[in-house]
């Protein structure tokens, strides 16, 4: 199975349930990528790897037209369902591989990523096709959790997130992050950081594996707490483990 027969497998499995826990935890990500792109009514807009569409639908209230693209049926659906409880017509949702978007060159003003950067196999790809469909001036709009920039620290956490996910390539630190924007092309205008703190039981909750690979993780994140090892600022207290999430928003153009 490769990786993103994985990402397929992982997200049809928990579709309903990522939806659900998503909703609320990552509100204040999604209307934060709102208020970064400034949409206007004139945007059209493309949310890469759109997942249940929480951002294109936020979107949708604010432009003429907005298209939702996802590699997981199953989430696309989740998508649907709730662009018809809200009654919106100016999207819709469709299946894709974000390496290879199915529009013409130039045709939007704003491409959206939430989240679903640190799925990709080939981030590169993604970036270029990206700025392939963006007009001369359009902005993209990432959100994803950032790794450490220590690449110690980075290693350790991403194998964690692999244990949990098999679906899971890579988070990134912010230097690395915007090193990839800028060899895309892209020139990087501001960004935002916001912190909140989950629990380990939460984490585990959202794509749950199996109970030994919980316990394992837990090990190594208890053992990690004094020299911060994953960079993630782990605490326990009263037997729950605890982490810091650190979500960024970043915009960056196509010159």
């Amino acid at each position: 199975m490769n990786q993103k027969e994985q990402v397929q497998r992982v997200f049809t499995e928990s579709a309903q349930k990522f939806t659900t826990l998503k909703a609320s935890a990552d509100r204040t990500s999604h209307t934060a990528m709102i208020r970064l792109a400034n949409p206007q009514p004139r945007d059209r807009v493309l949310e890469i790897a759109c997942g249940p569409g929480f951002v294109a639908l936020l979107f949708a209230e604010h432009v003429r037209e907005v298209v939702g693209l996802d590699l997981t049926e199953a989430l696309l659906e989740q998508a649907r369902q709730r662009q018809r409880e809200l009654g919106l017509h100016n999207v819709q949702f469709v299946q894709g591989d974000a390496e290879q978007l199915p529009f013409p060159d130039g045709a939007f003003t704003i491409v959206a990523c939430h989240k679903a950067f640190h799925h990709f196999p080939n981030p590169q790809r993604v970036l270029e096709e990206s700025a392939r469909v963006l007009e001369q001036g359009g902005r993209l709009v990432l959100g994803d959790t950032l790794s450490s920039d220590d690449p110690d620290k980075n290693a350790l956490h991403n194998s964690l997130e692999r244990l949990r996910d098999p679906s899971h390539v890579k988070m990134y630190g912010l230097n690395e992050l915007t090193a990839l924007l800028r060899d895309a092309g892209f020139l990087v205008k501001e960004h935002e950081i916001f912190e909140d703190e989950r629990t380990l039981s939460w984490w585990m909750s959202v794509i749950t594996p199996p109970p030994e690979i919980i316990a394992q993780i837990k090990q190594i994140l208890i053992e990690s707490i004094p020299e911060d090892r994953t960079g993630l600022q782990v605490r326990v207290e009263n037997d729950e483990v605890f982490y810091r999430r650190r979500n960024l928003i970043l915009v960056a153009v196509k010159p």
